[in-house]
């Protein structure tokens, strides 16, 4: 009999062992659990003879890797936005007519697919081999988890093309992996994990790539980001698959928004059955090119929805109200109730949002009342169910709780405030805000730090950070020598920030980091934007009346432009956009660029630099592009704008024509 030789027999039990890991998440049964496992036994067995014969993508590797120090972070191609959620048979057709509105009343069809309770992830192969692997994070960058993600077994190490491709997906720990984990930890007397998504996000940051592996996690993909994109979103689903990614076999094409409600509703009744969790179905439009034309908010792409499932409700007894008090001086109440499990977690705080939901509700404390969690995330109260006996109302107080200044509520609108700027709480989220990374990123600065610094009076505003001297740092809680010079440290390099940074970092009522973003640019220079008028404002494209009035609100308050003058004094200098010295560059003014590949800086800083000298930024090659900014591994992007004849631009290049 002639000999196999073992390279052939490595790679065909190779090929075998992807086959059945692709089979079990395709819903297809092609082999029994002694069949596999006879299987991976033989390969086994043969690399441990022939170690010069192992394969790349050996389904093996998956299982041992070094433990690691750290996690380092990576920026993401394409942003990893999260999805709008829809409650309702009513909310959906609204969504739908809002599509319909915007393609002007073309019929699209959707894609279903059922939402996963896990974590996001991004998936990058390069020739076809998986390189790496990156947490959603902040959804601009995220921890890159490569061996971590290696050790799923369903996912192929080497695709069956050599392609260049990111994937996005989510991992998850099935309901039977689950209850072994909780099993093995109560073993160990170690809490339960509660609910898979807390498990499986918990077990894919951890530094030991050999207990991820024990613990079995579970991936399902569900959009090709990057790659050779097809014509539809079901298309691209069908390469995956063929390509032997793990896609959900439970997926459906649906011709309108009917069998669309039909198959939510299906799933809504059947979830229980499934052998991983899911909170809800996600819809998208099919036709790619339907989707590009309906585009992204800040936050979400608009050519796709969650229908998230009823939430589950508990009930319990409403005992008392917390009043939070945000940078603004908003008040917000906050029922504290008697604990009750609710989605796996001990609830024993439910967001109000304002009191005229707690009039709507008529709560009075001592009440029995419905819990949900709003979205499955925040618990919330929907119903007062009896009213106790010696129950109380529920009014709005006459004063802040913390600074007990008269509060007040402005006519037309729903919120009360504290209107004492020195409110030591307005003042506490003011400063928070004002480090966080989005604003002017002083990591070494956290809420224990500035709680310190405000009771002692070392903080009334933020100038007074820049004022900061070792010795009102080394009298505090724990902070040393060195940890107080490096405090000093983050908050001197914080002076040298971008006009963006700083915009945000004001804490301007409904001005987020886009807004700041386009204030910058529209504007070029910070006294610009504090001279403006509404009606200069309302001028730009982005800005409506609410966001432009409460611009200038804010820069008419002289104890506003107080502590800005403070900052600029003491030498924090924001970094006015390129458009102010480059205005009037006719190369960059109008043009459409698109960024892909890797750059020698973020994608997101390459962004705020077009933009500020005229460019628009789109996330998409098309036949409107004028620029292709590439860096290395520049992949599909590039691929298309080469066949489309869109020219092409080094970093090199445009950064020379900035200069």
């Amino acid at each position: 009999m002639k000999e196999i030789h073992p390279q052939k027999q490595m790679l065909d039990l190779c090929l075998r062992l992807h086959q059945s890991n692709h089979a079990y998440y395709s819903g297809i049964s092609e082999i029994d659990d002694f069949t596999y496992d006879k299987t991976k036994k033989e390969l086994i067995e043969l690399e441990s003879k022939f170690p010069a014969q192992i394969q790349e993508d050996s389904p093996l590797i998956q299982v041992h890797a070094e433990p690691q120090s750290s996690f380092s972070s990576r920026v993401h191609r394409n942003p990893m936005l999260s999805l709008a959620n829809v409650y309702s048979v009513d909310e959906l057709r609204e969504w739908e007519t809002g599509l319909k509105k915007l393609l002007k009343n073309e019929n699209p069809k959707y894609v279903c697919e059922l939402k996963i309770d896990g974590l996001a992830i991004s998936i990058l192969y390069e020739k076809g081999i998986l390189q790496a692997g990156v947490t959603r994070g902040d959804g601009i960058q995220g921890d890159e988890i490569t061996p971590n993600l290696k050790t799923i077994a369903g996912l192929p190490l080497k695709l069956k093309k050599p392609l260049d491709l990111e994937v996005r997906g989510e991992v998850y720990l099935s309901k039977k992996h689950l209850l072994e984990l909780n099993q093995r930890r109560l073993q160990a007397q170690e809490p339960e994990f509660k609910n898979p998504r807390n498990a499986a996000a918990g077990t894919l940051r951890m530094l030991d790539s050999n207990e991820v592996r024990r613990r079995k996690l579970d991936l399902f993909v569900y959009i090709l980001t990057e790659g050779p994109v097809k014509e539809r979103h079901s298309e691209n689903l069908e390469l995956m698959r063929d390509l032997l990614l793990p896609v959900n076999p439970e997926t459906q094409s649906c011709n309108n928004i009917e069998e669309v409600i039909e198959f939510c509703n299906q799933w809504e009744n059947h979830k229980d059955a499934l052998p991983y969790e899911i909170d809800g179905v996600v819809v998208k439009v099919d036709e790619i090119q339907l989707q590009k034309k309906l585009g992204f908010t800040a936050k979400s792409p608009r050519w796709a929805t969650a229908v998230k499932f009823s939430a589950e409700q508990a009930v319990s007894i409403l005992r008392s109200i917390e009043i939070g008090v945000g940078r603004s001086g908003v008040l917000t109440p906050v029922a504290l109730v008697d604990p009750v499990e609710l989605n796996g977690t001990l609830v024993s705080r439910a967001t109000l949002h304002n009191y005229d939901q707690v009039g709507r509700l008529n709560l009075h404390l001592g009440d029995s009342i419905t819990l949900e969690k709003g979205g499955e995330i925040i618990p919330k109260i929907v119903t007062r169910e009896l009213s106790s006996q010696t129950s109380w109302q529920i009014c709005p107080p006459q004063n802040c709780p913390v600074c007990d200044f008269p509060v007040f509520q402005v006519p037309g609108e729903v919120d009360w405030r504290c209107n004492n700027f020195d409110c030591p709480a307005q003042l506490n989220e003011r400063l928070l805000h004002f480090v966080s990374r989005r604003a002017m990123d002083i990591d070494t600065v956290g809420p224990a730090l500035i709680e310190q610094l405000t009771l002692k009076h070392k903080l009334c505003n933020p100038a007074d950070l820049y004022k900061l001297q070792i010795s009102d740092l080394e009298e505090l809680e724990r902070m040393g020598a060195k940890s107080a010079e490096n405090v000093l440290k983050a908050i001197k390099e914080s002076k040298n920030c971008s006009l963006v940074q700083f915009i945000h970092a004001l804490g301007i009522p409904h001005v987020g980091e886009k807004t700041a973003s386009v204030l910058a640019r529209m504007h070029g220079s910070l006294q610009d934007l504090m001279e403006c008028t509404p009606e200069t404002l309302e001028g730009i494209d982005e800005i409506g009346p609410i966001i432009a009035e409460s611009v200038v609100v804010f820069f008419d308050d002289q104890k506003n432009v107080k502590w800005i003058s403070d900052l600029l004094e003491i030498g924090v200098q924001p970094r006015n956009p390129e458009t102010s010295s480059n205005s009037g560059i006719p190369f960059f003014e109008g043009k459409v660029f698109v960024i892909t590949g890797t750059l020698s800086e973020a994608r997101d800083v390459w962004k705020d630099r077009l933009e500020s000298v005229g460019a628009k930024v789109t996330g998409s090659v098309s036949s409107k592009t004028d620029y292709l900014l590439a860096g290395e591994n520049a992949g599909a992007k590039l691929s298309k704008a080469r066949t489309l004849g869109v020219q092409v631009m080094t970093e090199k290049q445009a950064s020379e024509e900035l200069s």
